[in-house]
């Protein structure tokens, strides 16, 4: 009879499993692959879903799967567009829905010509046809660069067989950069410039200026504007043409030597006269520091005048113990009026006060006569530039015979502003006895 309950009890244990796995659901297989049912893309700020969907290389209703997805993962990144590429997925409608999770980079530089037969304009439009990721703008990573050269280099081949193309983030200006595409063999350099339409200056003068500064630099648009700027428009502005302006600049190789002729056509523009001339950033008598300036008012505009005038209040401040003073100047042009304003920015920190003269390397004679030519007492305004006129003045006296050299040391503290100075005295070297012949 037990052997019979036994039975039964197990009879009915199986009966029961069998029920519930018949009851519990079975979970389906996911396939390796299988349509894609939906694409989206979460992340991108600069870039459109459409167009990293494009790059990816997956469709809707196209296959999908997890090495389908890695792979179009692995594409996005290699387009240099991306610091980070992921994805998830999921079974939807007989198919699976994925979403890719971007991280772009964050960087991107305009574009930039040099020395090829192509505008920026056109490899932008080249670009936009080849890249549907291009904006406009292009990150600096090699992959987008290398790729980009590429194509203007394929794009010049039919007119320029053996070209070849490098593109590159460089420097165009302060806190400016962009992707210049130039010969991979490198920028020619300008061999010569020549000049027309001044009247102000003979071209030949001008001319003569640039021979000095300028030959053999790497030839660009932009070195040559720099150039431009940096050693023609002074001339010019010094004596108040403030919108000279270069309209054409033409460039061609150079006949006889490796390089290029660049011809620049100078517009002059109207001379301006001095306008209003102001102090900004000093709260003392502003009439004071505009007579240290000491700048004629209503004289033409003099670019070198005004930076010696800056030089003079900075050299004056300087001597009235503000040794930490900044002097910078401005402008605002008028052109209606085609007057020129200026002003000088002032910020002439904390005064510092004379210490301690300390006199190093003399007896109590040499010593006392020192202090006694010394003008500048404890507590005095400290004069920049006194220590250096004081050695010249001691040497001018001639008070010592042998002297070899007088050093002034200043020691300035900057949380007290106090100033202490050592004078060292050296003795005059040994003169050599002459050596006679036996």
């Amino acid at each position: 009879m037990q052997g019979r309950a036994v039975l039964s009890i197990l009879a009915v244990s199986l009966i029961s499993a069998a029920t519930l796995a018949a009851q519990a659901p079975v979970r389906a297989r996911i396939p390796d692959v299988a349509p894609i049912a939906a694409i989206s893309v979460t992340g991108n700020k600069m870039l459109s879903s459409n167009a990293i969907l494009t790059a990816s290389g997956l469709t809707l209703n196209g296959n999908g799967g997890s090495a389908i997805f890695d792979a179009a993962r692995d594409r996005l990144l290699d387009t240099g567009y991306f610091d980070l590429v992921s994805y998830t997925f999921k079974t939807q409608d007989s198919g699976f829905a994925i979403t890719f999770s971007v991280t772009e980079v964050k960087q991107i530089f305009p574009v930039r010509v040099e020395a090829l037969p192509i505008t920026a304009d056109q490899v932008k439009q080249l670009l936009k046809s080849k890249d549907p990721l291009f904006t406009g703008l292009l990150p600096g990573t090699k992959q987008v660069s290398d790729r980009a050269a590429a194509e203007v280099e394929r794009y010049l081949a039919a007119t320029n067989p053996g070209l070849r193309v490098r593109a590159k983030v460089v420097p165009t200006g302060p806190e400016r950069y962009e992707v210049q595409f130039a010969p991979a063999e490198g920028l020619p350099v300008i061999a010569d410039v020549t000049f027309e339409g001044s009247a102000l200056i003979k071209a030949s003068e001008l001319h003569d200026v640039i021979i000095e500064n300028g030959i053999g630099q790497v030839f660009s648009d932009a070195s040559v504007h720099a150039l431009l700027d940096r050693l023609i428009r002074p001339l010019y502005e010094k004596q108040g043409y403030m919108r000279v302006s270069f309209p054409n600049i033409t460039s061609k190789p150079a006949a006889d030597v490796k390089g290029i002729d660049v011809h620049v056509t100078v517009a002059d523009g109207p001379r301006f006269r001095l306008g209003n001339i102001s102090v900004r950033g000093f709260d003392a008598d502003s009439r004071r520091i505009l007579r240290m300036a000491n700048l004629p008012h209503g004289d033409f505009v003099n670019g070198d005048e005004l930076q010696q005038a800056s030089s003079r209040i900075h050299d004056t401040l300087r001597s009235e113990g503000y040794l930490d003073v900044t002097v910078s100047t401005d402008r605002a042009i008028d052109d209606a009026a085609q007057t020129v304003d200026a002003w000088f920015d002032v910020n002439p920190g904390v005064p510092y006060t004379f210490g301690h003269l300390e006199i190093l390397g003399l007896g109590l004679d040499g010593e006392a006569a020192i202090r006694k030519m010394w003008s500048v007492k404890p507590g005095d305004p400290f004069p920049g530039r006194y220590p250096d006129y004081f050695v010249q003045a001691v040497k001018q006296e001639g008070l010592f015979d042998n002297l070899g050299g007088i050093t002034a040391t200043p020691s300035i503290n900057r949380q007290t502003h106090v100033v202490d100075l050592s004078l060292h005295f050296a003795g005059a070297p040994p003169t050599q006895p002459r050596r006679t012949p036996f």
